[in-house]
């Protein structure tokens, strides 16, 4: 069955639009269409992250519309879209109609961009009809995408009552509560426009990111698959369904849809190698861990990921391959790439712990703390010193986090775990019974003869897991 005679209304004019302008391109022939139909095709393309085929799109629709407000406008959003801010005032430039909403609205993104959102206000409360439908939906996204979510929220009260059941009101309220983290509320509203649409993709893909922020991984998977159901090209619909398989401790079916949005070109070859390294680390597989950083470090791409960690990671690497000059060669890269990322020195320190220097150890922990003094850096190191067997340093970066959160998730069973392996029976008890899964008597009585021989480094990473499960 085709996939358009899923489709209905706008989704389906335009999924032929389309096909009838990559016919005409293919076949290098001149085909004319409307200047409305080309800016909404252009911006079909730019939700798929076809961003070029966007441009290319609005370029001839130029070419049959000179200076047309709608095409030139759509240009701009897409430079914008693709951080090219320079290339997007020079297309507001060209534009001369100054009195249009549409106009307006894109303007005042500008103006929000630098930083002056006094004189955006200014120019969206010279927009003359308030309640159209247009107006309240494209000021209310660019107050939502700018992180000021109230402000979009007095705007979508403008539609109250006279928009409640049009679909495209619909979009941008549960799009808003998105924004506003308000998961619940957002998902009732993308079940409504499913219920009216339901072979819209974007609209499985929004209650997707909501089962997803609620760690409804099973259901975000679900969800995905509907919007792929609804569109194969729909890429973030692979990026999140892999992130939830992810999440799930599924990283084959994982890397299988990260592959597929790499196909798509959402996700770039350094985060994919990446993805695949971290799943190495975490196997203590060091070899083809550092293979494949070594491969993301090399195909990197500028604002994928950050390279000063590609740079920690493979010095991780590196050292337990036993190459500790080049390890630290890596390690002095990451931190001069990005010496305020706490990740570099966290690494850093781990690994002169390893070499057995722990006065340099600590030096470059105290660097992260000094950067994030907060029980999240704490905690970390708490969990490196676990992996490493460091027990006394453990106990105390561990403390540090109780004192700071006393309900710090998992804090507890960390100490309670440290104690444990310490043999100290009082603060063992004192944050046992603080445990949500407390140890039972009958566990303690098995934990004790694994102990015996006093096997600390076996015994530490038995109990790292044990208190991971215990959360």
């Amino acid at each position: 069955m085709n996939r358009k005679n899923l489709l209905s209304g706008r989704d389906k004019e335009l999924y032929e639009l389309a096909e009838q302008y990559e016919k005409a391109q293919r076949e290098r022939m001149p085909i004319y269409m409307d200047a409305d139909d080309l800016a909404d095709l252009a911006d079909w393309y730019a939700m798929r992250n076809k961003f070029q085929t966007a441009l290319e799109t609005t370029e001839y629709g130029l070419s049959l519309h000179p200076n047309n407000t709608a095409l030139l406008v759509e240009r701009a959003y897409l430079f914008l879209d693709t951080q090219r801010r320079g290339k997007a005032k020079e297309i507001v430039e060209r534009i001369t109609d100054d009195f249009s909403s549409e106009v307006k609205i894109l303007k005042a993104n500008i103006l929000m961009g630098e930083g002056k959102l006094e004189e955006a206000e200014k120019l969206i409360n010279t927009i003359k009809d308030k309640e159209e439908l247009a107006n309240i939906i494209e000021v209310a996204y660019l107050y939502n995408d700018m992180g000021y979510s109230q402000k979009a929220s007095q705007w979508l009260e403008i539609g109250k009552g006279l928009y409640d059941e049009d679909e495209a009101y619909l979009a941008v309220v549960a799009d808003c509560l998105y924004g506003e983290r308000k998961f619940d509320e957002a998902a009732v509203y993308y079940n409504k426009l499913i219920d009216k649409n339901p072979y819209s993709a974007p609209y499985w893909f929004g209650l997707a990111r909501c089962y997803f922020e609620q760690q409804q991984y099973d259901k975000a998977i679900d969800a995905c698959d509907y919007a792929i159901i609804s569109d194969d090209e729909f890429a973030e619909a692979y990026v999140v369904k892999g992130h939830s398989f992810y999440q799930l401790g599924n990283d084959k079916k994982a890397l299988e849809s990260y592959r597929k949005a790499e196909e798509l070109q959402v996700l770039t070859h350094d985060f994919v190698y990446t993805f695949i390294a971290m799943g190495h680390i975490s196997q203590n597989e060091w070899e083809q861990a550092y293979h494949y950083l070594k491969a993301a470090i090399d195909s990197y791409e500028e604002k994928t990921i950050p390279l000063a960690m590609l740079y920690s990671n493979a010095a991780l690497c590196l050292f337990k391959m036993g190459e500790k000059e080049k390890a630290y060669q890596y390690s002095r890269k990451a931190i001069g790439t990005d010496p305020n990322d706490v990740e570099n020195y966290l690494i850093s320190g781990r690994i002169y712990m390893e070499d057995g220097n722990p006065e340099q150890g600590i030096k470059q922990w105290a660097r992260a703390l000094k950067i994030a003094p907060y029980p999240e850096t704490w905690n970390e190191i708490g969990l490196i010193c676990m992996e490493i067997n460091q027990i006394e340093y453990a106990r105390v970066a561990f403390e540090h986090v109780k004192k700071d959160a006393p309900d710090y998730e998992g804090i507890n069973e960390r100490l309670t775990s440290i104690y444990l392996i310490l043999h100290d029976k009082e603060n063992f008890m004192k944050y046992n019974q603080l445990c949500k899964k407390p140890i039972s008597q009958d566990e303690l009585k098995e934990l004790q003869q694994m102990m015996n021989g006093d096997e600390r480094e076996e015994m530490a990473k038995i109990m790292k897991d044990i208190f991971e499960s215990l959360k």
